[in-house]
């Protein structure tokens, strides 16, 4: 085991282990919007089922028009009217017009469509001055899917869209790739719940609720998990009860190298578990831990609150997308180029990941400045901040109006 990696190699690592996503389950159709389709999904018949009309107006044949002009103005009388869901069982005969609404079925003798802004109606007639082209404002059956067609493919993303696609060839279940359960365990003597009054040296847990709301908004399962004292046998009782109920296990705290940072201990000393890496060369988040205990990932998040928030957002959010049948384009932040508005500082031996505001101007230049001060238990930094700005290590830094890149943050 390496025990300093880099970040594109602790993030392989991690990502590797996972061999496929997790299993498939039926939801509700809405429920599945989000998710990763597990099946191929065909129409059950064509859309439209029918040939149509695309507009409000009127049928008729083209070939009876050929003649109108504003000058010799065509007349032709309206025989029926034909509302949407309604086919009429008539047949539209040379030199007549049925009036007809949007998606209602194309009569027999029809081939033609003008809309309704375009004539005038008086007493029973149309009056056209223009001829119509056949075809025109005619929506074809199966002109938007055939029979048999794959409306919406495995491994697509279910955008509102593809809900609609598949409400429309009958599915009311989906067959998509189920939610990773993913335990959130917060360890540390000098923590307290976050509706509590901390005492002298204490502090309030936050660590957990923006672990679980990350986990959340990347479209996974949080389970907060009671704070767990610096025990050891506290902390083997808690990882063991979290690693049988979850997918993944997020402990946040007790991985560094204090006196008190047991977490490494505990997991060595565990049947079936296997620690693969320990601390990244990235600030902040340096003291990160990646183990398995009996196949399940255990991801040992540093303490301080953006280095919890960074540490997720380069690995945590990849794998739980991974876990989610995402495809390998869709794992990592978006990332793009920007220019600095100040002077950045040097890195020192690691990459750092400095939190930013970016925005674009008018001409489309994106520019980037710091949130403000960037400790690592800084936490109003993620608040403030939309990207994180990337330096690698043992950089100069980055002068003002230079170019950087970032990594836009998914919320």
């Amino acid at each position: 085991m390496k025990k300093y990696i880099e970040v594109e190699e602790a993030r392989e690592l991690i990502l590797g282990d996972l061999e496929r996503p997790l299993s498939a389950e039926k939801v509700d159709l809405l429920a599945a919007l989000g998710r990763i389709i597990c099946e191929d999904v065909e129409a059950d018949r064509d859309l439209p089922p029918a040939d149509n009309s695309a507009m409000d107006g009127y049928g008729l044949r083209a070939v009876d028009t050929e003649s109108a002009s504003p000058e010799q103005p065509l007349r032709l009388p309206v025989v029926a009217d034909i509302p949407a869901g309604k086919p009429w069982p008539g047949r539209v005969a040379a030199e007549e017009a049925v009036r007809i609404m949007t998606g209602a079925p194309i009569p027999p003798g029809v081939d033609a469509v003008i809309r309704r802004e375009f004539v005038e109606e008086l007493d029973g007639l149309i009056i056209l001055k223009e001829p119509v082209e056949p075809g025109n404002d005619i929506r074809r059956a199966g002109e938007d899917i055939k029979a048999g067609a794959v409306v919406v493919a495995a491994g697509t993303r279910i955008s509102p869209a593809a809900i609609g696609m598949l409400a429309a060839v009958g599915m009311p279940y989906v067959a998509v790739v189920r939610r990773p359960r993913v335990a959130v365990l917060a360890t540390g003597d000098e923590i307290v719940d976050f509706n509590q009054v901390p005492g002298p040296g204490a502090i309030r847990n936050s660590n957990s609720f923006s672990l679980a709301a990350l986990v959340l908004q990347a479209g996974a399962l949080p389970q907060i998990f009671p704070i767990t004292r610096d025990q050891p046998e506290l902390i083997r009782r808690a990882l063991l009860d979290a690693v049988s109920g979850s997918d993944l296990v997020l402990t946040s705290g007790g991985v560094s190298m204090g006196d008190y940072d047991f977490i490494q201990d505990v997991i060595r000393d565990l049947p079936a578990a296997e620690i693969r890496f320990w601390q990244v060369r990235m600030k902040p988040g340096k003291p990160l831990l990646y183990s398995r205990v009996s196949a399940t990932p255990v991801i040992g998040l540093p303490g301080n609150p953006v280095s919890t928030m960074v540490s997720f957002e380069q690995f945590v959010r990849p794998l739980l997308k991974k876990m989610a049948g995402y495809p390998e384009s869709e794992l990592l932040l978006k990332k793009e180029l920007a220019t600095v508005l100040a002077d950045l500082p040097a890195t020192g031996e690691r990459r750092h990941y400095a939190r930013g505001i970016a925005e674009r101007d008018q001409t489309g230049k994106l520019t980037v400045k710091l949130t403000g001060a960037q400790g690592s238990g800084i936490l109003n930094s993620m608040v403030k901040g939309n990207c994180l700005i990337i330096q690698p290590p043992v950089a100069a830094g980055a002068h003002k109006d230079s170019i950087v890149e970032i990594e836009w943050l998914d919320y």
